[in-house]
């Protein structure tokens, strides 16, 4: 932007070609940080709790005949544990 402006107010032609102007592409490479062995105890954990919490909410509503499907707890729930797990193993 400057330079277009100095030559605009200069008058003199930029020597520089084009295609040199603008940046075509950045690469930066991150190091591959190491797995955590306490996060995966932790996701294990999680995920142990998720299949009590979905049992038992499966057992509950249809034992006191709630007139919804177990699965709109059930469903919601595994969908967020299932995006935080996949979240850590992309990273």
């Amino acid at each position: 932007m400057f330079t277009n402006l100095h030559q605009l107010l200069g008058g003199k032609p930029d020597d520089t070609s084009s295609e040199h102007a603008f940046v075509e592409e950045v690469r930066q490479n991150h190091p591959k940080e190491p797995r955590s062995r306490r996060s995966e105890w932790v996701l294990s954990i999680g995920w142990v709790l998720i299949a009590i919490k979905c049992v038992v909410v499966w057992w509950l509503i249809q034992t006191y005949k709630v007139p919804i499907h177990p699965g709109w707890v059930i469903y919601p729930t595994i969908g967020a544990a299932s995006v935080c797990t996949w979240l850590y193993w992309r990273r």
